[in-house]
């Protein structure tokens, strides 16, 4: 290892060892380090897309392109696999925060990139190394970028329902409040009597003269019937608390409209109808008691009774009522202003007709579910439970496939542990002859080193007997064999013409006696030397 290597180098030459080639990934990776300043090594552990986990190495950073005539930094992520370089690295586009990740042919929703080069690496790796790489998804990545930035958030957030700020009362902020629900129209038959009366229209914006309209005849009503008299409008409501859906306020008196109203001339101003309006002295937190003002008179009809009104500690809500209607005033010890003619301009639609809701609101029906969203359900359900038993029956077929290689596994401890204890006595055994045969080999090269010492012995101590009697017999022996070799040799030599006949038998007869004599002398000292009887029976 080289004295001039930095700290960066020196752990990258630690921790490339798990690999095959670990030269050549330290080579290729120093190469990429030092061509991209913007990238650090790390050792972390990679989780593949089948579950298994390995500690690789990984070049992370910023990536810069230039897109447009612009610079930017792209973050990345490239992991060595153990293969390296026969396989090629796995590289991820790995978005901060505030980016997303832009799908495309060659990177896909996770960020794992795709590129021809990576393509090319794995049908043919020679020549293909890390910094390329790298330079390769720097082009692509100029051409098409692989993350954009999050688009920001710029929904409002939604303020308590309790407590509504006040909002100034503009045209276009009354234009764009939700309209109530259309109340049914009244068949109340045990009226004592119908009239054509018209109560007083609501406050247009900016109109202050219909608000002081509103604000006498509201006092002059509630003095009248004896109630607690409300407190009195001004020119800008606030916010309007929502009804029930489903609810259907049913009208307080009589009404009557008229079969030709009077045509409207036309108007920029176009408010939402069936608006009631609230008193601004407290924001209602629930549904109210509505209250309808009193009815001043109306010439050529009858005074109906007066409507008895609950006491509701809540404030009085005004419902604009249906044009076409008039007032019909209430009886009383305190003498009313004449009602002003009403301008037609300041008039809402004609379908508006005034109603009060009652006391006890009956609660709103449950909202019924969206049919798609019950067939998604039944879907998502039915295709659970299909791969829930599909997958449940998988598991059982595991399970018992474990099961069975557990019970070999147990089944097979006692087998090995008996086999172990089999092949250690065999063990010893082979460690007793192999002792046994140690010895012997020692003892046989003492006694080779002892006869090497001794030296060569003589002939005649080889032949010769140590006693006179062995000595003698043996000679007798010698001279036996050699008389009877020589009476054979004789027999040939009278079969082939050699020598005649007398010839043999004279010679015959000499050494016929002389073997005669040594063999009986043979005999002698056979008899007086039993071991030596002993071995004469040895050789014959």
């Amino acid at each position: 290892m080289s004295s001039t290597e930095s700290l960066t180098q020196k752990w990258l030459r630690q921790n490339v060892q798990p690999y095959p080639n670990h030269n050549r990934v330290y080579v290729d990776i120093d190469a990429a380090l030092a061509r991209f300043s913007t990238l650090r090594p790390k050792s972390d552990v990679y989780t593949f897309d089948d579950g298994r986990t390995q500690l690789l190495l990984c070049l992370h950073g910023l990536l810069p392109i230039s897109f447009r005539n612009a610079s930017y930094n792209i973050p990345v992520a490239v992991w060595v696999t153990r293969e390296y370089p026969r396989q090629p690295p796995i590289a991820y586009v790995v978005p901060t925060a505030d980016m997303l990740v832009k799908a495309g042919k060659y990177v896909d929703v996770s960020g794992r990139c795709n590129v021809e080069y990576i393509q090319h690496w794995q049908r043919k790796d020679e020549g293909c190394n890390l910094s390329a790489l790298l330079e390769a998804m720097q082009d692509q990545f100029s051409r098409e970028p692989p993350v954009y930035a999050k688009p920001k958030d710029t929904r409002p957030h939604p303020t308590p329902q309790s407590t509504p700020p006040p909002r100034p009362f503009t045209q276009q902020a009354y234009a764009d409040r939700p309209p109530p629900p259309v109340p049914p129209f009244p068949r109340d038959t045990s009226s004592p009597a119908i009239s054509h009366d018209r109560p007083v229209l609501p406050p247009k914006p900016g109109s202050t003269a219909t608000s002081d309209t509103l604000n006498r005849a509201t006092a002059h009503g509630m003095t009248s019937r004896g109630s607690t008299p409300v407190q009195p409008f001004h020119a800008g409501p606030p916010p309007l608390p929502p009804l029930p859906p489903n609810h259907s306020p049913i009208p307080s008196g009589p009404l009557i409209t008229k079969s030709h109203p009077p045509p409207i001339p036309p108007n920029n101003y176009a408010p939402p109808r069936h608006i009631p309006l609230l008193s601004p002295a407290s924001p209602p937190s629930g549904p109210q008691m509505p209250y309808l003002p009193p009815k001043p008179p109306y010439p050529n009809s009858a005074d109906p009774p007066p409507h008895p009104l609950a006491a509701s500690p809540h404030p009085a809500i005004y419902s604009q009522p249906e044009r076409g209607s008039v007032f019909v005033p209430a009886t009383g010890t305190l003498a009313t202003k004449p009602t002003p003619i009403p301008n037609l301009l300041d008039e809402d639609s004609p379908e508006v007709a005034a109603y009060s809701v009652p006391q006890s609101l009956p609660s709103a029906p449950p909202r019924p579910p969206n049919p798609e969203l019950l067939r998604l359900h039944e879907q998502v359900h039915h295709k659970l439970t299909s791969e829930l038993g599909s997958l449940t029956q998988a598991l059982v077929l595991d399970a018992e496939r474990l099961r069975a290689h557990q019970t070999d596994l147990l089944a097979g401890e006692p087998a090995i542990r008996d086999e172990m204890a089999r092949l250690e006595a065999v063990r010893d055994v082979c460690n007793n002859v192999a002792n046994k045969m140690r010895q012997a080999v020692q003892q046989a090269e003492v006694n080779v080193a002892d006869l090497r010492r001794k030296g060569d012995p003589e002939v005649d101590e080889l032949v010769c007997s140590t006693s006179i009697v062995h000595n003698q017999l043996i000679n007798l022996v010698a001279d036996d064999n050699a008389i009877e070799d020589t009476i054979y040799h004789l027999h040939r030599a009278l079969n082939t013409g050699r020598i005649d006949l007398e010839r043999f038998l004279r010679t015959a007869r000499v050494l016929a006696e002389e073997q005669f004599m040594k063999r009986a002398l043979i005999d002698k000292i056979q008899a007086g030397v039993p071991m030596i009887a002993s071995m004469r029976s040895g050789w014959e």
